[in-house]
């Protein structure tokens, strides 16, 4: 129930981003949340003993996720990596009392905001691009995962047999799986017919099929990093839910890979 609940707030609040606020509103969001999960990510890393410089990579990863929209300050994704490889070095070398530890500083310190703000900052990509295609994007993106993720969790809760990756979710099966590819393939449908009626009705189904893999496999990817330190949640900050990046991890993948494929095979012929 609480999951039920978390979920009506919050959907509202996500479509009010999307739809209504104008898009800087979105990329505040979105650098907030992203961050967040970074956050979370950092604390996971620190029960494996790991010791990053938390505050230094949090402020690349904000910067990462601003450089996708098209607002000033006008930035690359790359320039913030940069700045965050060139002054953690230093740092890391003064604060850190041996070679191996400082090159596990740095490794940890760089991981998040590549593998988290790098990735779900197309996020932010999506959005900016014109609209109405920006906001129809970013609606499809969430309607998909949203869909797929909640199939996949009833589907494998009552139908669940074979385990899909037991070394890494243990809870996790082809049942599920397949009835994530249901529901993404779904989310695309109703979006063609509900807002997005430009998304070609031949593309509904390899949109929806990309969606839920990639949501999958970066529902995986999170529960690795989880795994290998005896993590359960990322944290308690969404009820019912875990945490932010408990929430945000199907993001990994799917959110670069819409962005590719819109901009490969659906933006001369979204009319």
């Amino acid at each position: 129930m609480q999951r039920l609940i978390t979920a009506a707030i919050l959907a509202p609040l996500l479509w009010a981003a999307i739809k209504v606020a104008p898009p800087w509103v979105f990329y505040l969001a979105a650098v907030l949340a992203i961050c967040g999960a970074c956050w979370e990510c950092y604390r996971i890393m620190q029960r494996c003993q790991a010791r990053p410089l938390v505050w230094l990579g949090l402020a690349a990863a904000a910067l990462i996720v601003w450089s996708y929209g098209d607002l000033p300050p006008v930035l690359e994704a790359s320039q913030p990596l940069l700045v965050l490889v060139l002054v953690a070095v230093p740092i890391a070398m003064w604060s850190r009392p041996s070679p191996d530890s400082v090159m596990r500083t740095l490794i940890e310190t760089v991981f998040p905001p590549t593998f988290l703000a790098l990735t779900m900052g197309y996020l932010v990509a999506l959005r900016a691009a014109p609209d109405p295609d920006g906001e129809d994007l970013v609606t499809l993106l969430f309607i998909c995962l949203i869909l797929g993720d909640t199939a996949a969790y009833y589907v494998g809760k009552n139908l669940g047999r074979h385990k899909m990756a037991p070394q890494i979710s243990p809870k996790k099966t082809w049942e599920g799986f397949g009835g994530a590819m249901v529901g993404a393939i779904l989310g695309a449908l109703l979006a063609h017919f509900w807002f997005y009626q430009r998304l070609p009705l031949v593309h509904v189904i390899p949109v929806g099929l990309v969606l839920g893999v990639t949501g999958a496999l970066g529902d995986l990817a999170e529960s690795v990093i989880k795994r290998a330190c005896g993590v359960k949640d990322s944290s308690g900050l969404v009820p019912g839910h875990g945490g932010i990046f408990d929430r945000m991890d199907n993001l990994l993948i799917a959110a670069p890979v819409l962005y590719y494929y819109f901009r490969f095979f659906l933006s001369g012929t979204v009319q």
